[in-house]
């Protein structure tokens, strides 16, 4: 089977567990070919964004979830029951081709350079999800909403589960890099951070 048509398989797999999840298909899809970056980009991921309101709120809330992370299968991480097969999930509120193309970049980046993904972990990038903001490098957890960090589905014959992403910027992903995950978390709940993203709405952590 070719790659291409491998991705697709998987993906309908994908496609239908995260349909049951969020209760309707993406409201809005970034294939790969428009987020690939290059023609010999060997890993094919997509981003499919599912809108969903929670109750008691009045304002639509878009989560964008790669699909293709998953075709191939990281290597052995620290701990041995890590997946070593994920999707990224991102929430704000207007999810832009911008956004896609970073979520897209943070769950390439462990398949091109062969590393294992996991929680609490962190990627440095270049390239910001907002035009001259510092909100570029990756923060990893598992997902904040119960059901999202309980969903599981089988790809290939392994677990697959998400990985939440927040975007932070150099002086804090140093910061966590010198005092460890914990020391970051205790920052993002010191100011309250908002789960959604919205660049309008964004404190500093340090």
């Amino acid at each position: 089977m070719s790659p291409l048509d491998k991705h697709k398989a998987l993906t309908k797999v994908r496609a239908a567990a995260l349909e049951e999840l969020f209760g309707d298909k993406p409201a809005t899809v970034f294939p790969a070919h428009e987020l690939t970056n290059g023609k010999d980009d060997p890993f094919l991921i997509d981003v499919f964004v599912y809108e969903f309101e929670m109750e008691g709120d009045d304002y639509v809330i878009q989560a964008a979830v790669t699909t293709g992370m998953s075709d191939p299968a990281m290597p052995d991480g620290d701990d041995p029951d890590s997946p070593r097969r994920r999707e990224l999930v991102w929430y704000s509120y207007d999810c832009t081709a911008e956004y896609a193309k970073l979520l897209r970049d943070m769950a390439w980046l462990p398949l091109y350079d062969g590393f294992h993904l996991d929680a609490y972990h962190t990627i440095p990038w270049e390239f910001p999800a907002v035009e001259g903001s510092p909100w570029k490098n990756g923060f990893f957890l598992a997902p904040i909403l119960v059901e999202h960090r309980g969903f599981r589905l089988t790809v290939d014959g392994d677990e697959t589960s998400l990985l939440w992403f927040i975007p932070i910027s150099d002086a804090e992903r140093e910061y966590k890099v010198e005092h460890g995950p914990n020391a970051l978390i205790d920052k993002l709940q010191a100011v309250n951070l908002p789960w959604v993203f919205d660049p309008d709405n964004r404190p500093p952590l340090v």
